[in-house]
């Protein structure tokens, strides 16, 4: 088949579908969790550490909704990165290594989806996990509509679990002005500013869904303006429901508890007397939801590299003429996941790659910086932003790195 009859990605996902989307991601990487763990380093501060992950995230979210507005290409990062520094090796590097970390996190969801499952239904791991890739990788493959309408639900269903936390514990938040003034008079300035920091390098990885978002710049309807609006909106919703969770969070249950908890909403509805176990079970449609982004993201870099950057095979990144997507990347992604959470040690791999997305995040800022000092025109409809803007988010980036391997060296 000539190349330019072969079928392509189809443009179908509106603004709103996209910022639904979005939303998932960002609360999909963690806040059921994460927030115990900002709890355990901040306090009863952790609504602030999650303001100041939120401002550091949103640099390099701006970035993204402009290089996504201007490039919607599948690629992500590997393309930003590629329109940025013109270095094949470069792309493929950034490429795979992206497809590398969706992937490990995307097993580390799997492995705690059987966890969770566990609670309610006594099956080994090794029947679950292939189970509920298989499953989310025949939906990733049928379609990107059938993939957005998947997180729609489950995004609903997340949504559903905060606002149980909010109608159930929301009450705690009267006596949260008493724990703020409580921590600020009981610590020091240092100790203080530096239990925020360790709690917004956590806090920071809750916001980072916008990459997952940005690979579907070239399935959205009319991209230039649909990304850019997709993700500021999911951002800026993500951040309201940190700001109060955090807050209710930290005034309904002692910070110790929440730091030890592994699933620290639910005993903050517990000990307010709802629903827990009905919040458990929102966390399995969490864990899924963000394992199917990963997979749909993985997929959509491999189909990039190959039909664009020379970095993956053809066959590997062919679109398939009925379904509109890189079945045979889909497939490989979802095995790769499987053979992941089931033979290699996770929490290890895991570790690794927090830093990896974060050199990732650098590198594009840096390549829409050198967009503009190149005078690229950003073309119609796309809203620019200052070179300060890609400048601060790739500082905060090798700043947030600076801090993980000083607090790993420690």
């Amino acid at each position: 088949m000539p190349a330019h009859d072969a079928p392509s990605l189809k443009p179908a996902l509106p603004r709103w579908q996209l910022a639904v989307y979005g939303l998932g991601t960002i609360l999909g990487t963690g806040i059921y969790v994460v927030v115990g763990k900002v709890a355990g380093e901040a306090g009863a501060l952790a609504p602030v550490s999650f303001l100041v992950a939120a401002v550091a995230a949103a640099l390099t979210a701006l970035s993204y909704a402009e290089l996504s507005a201007r490039f919607p290409e599948s690629g992500g990062s590997a393309a930003f990165i590629d329109h940025g520094f013109g270095r094949r090796w470069l792309t493929s590097v950034a490429g795979w290594a992206l497809i590398a970390t969706g992937l490990v996190s995307a097993a580390t969801s799997a492995n705690g989806f059987a966890g969770y499952l566990g609670v309610f239904v006594d099956l080994p791991p090794a029947i679950v996990v292939p189970a509920a890739v298989l499953a989310l990788t025949l939906v990733a493959a049928k379609g990107v509509e059938e993939a957005a309408w998947f997180m729609l639900v489950t995004t609903a269903l997340e949504v559903l679990g905060l606002v149980i936390v909010i109608v159930f514990a929301g009450g705690a938040l009267s006596g949260y002005p008493e724990a703020a003034r409580d921590a600020l008079a009981a610590g020091s300035p240092g100790a203080l500013s530096g239990g925020i920091l360790l709690g917004a390098v956590l806090a920071f990885y809750a916001f980072i869904g916008f990459e997952d978002l940005a690979t579907l710049s070239e399935e959205a309807d009319d991209a230039p303006r649909a990304m850019p609006f997709a993700i500021v909106v999911s951002l800026t919703l993500a951040l309201c429901f940190y700001l109060v969770i955090a807050a209710i969070a930290v005034s309904a249950v002692e910070v110790e508890a929440l730091r030890d908890s592994e699933a620290p909403l639910a005993d903050v509805v517990a000990s307010n007397g709802g629903p827990a176990r009905l919040l458990a079970i929102i966390g399995l449609a969490t864990i899924l939801n963000g394992a199917l982004a990963q997979i749909v993201m993985a997929a959509r870099v491999v189909h990039d590299l190959g039909a664009r950057r020379g970095g993956a095979p053809a066959w590997l990144a062919a679109i398939h003429p009925r379904t509109r997507t890189p079945v045979a990347a889909t497939l490989l992604s979802g095995a790769i996941v499987v053979a992941l959470a089931l033979a290699f040690p996770i929490a290890t791999l895991a570790a690794g790659t927090s830093i990896l997305i974060l050199l990732i995040f650098a590198a594009a800022c840096i390549a829409l910086l050198l967009v503009k000092a190149r005078g690229e025109p950003a073309g119609e409809g796309v809203r620019t932003w200052p070179a300060a803007v890609p400048a601060l988010g790739a500082l905060s980036c090798l700043g947030l790195v600076a801090a993980q391997t000083l607090a790993a060296l420690g």
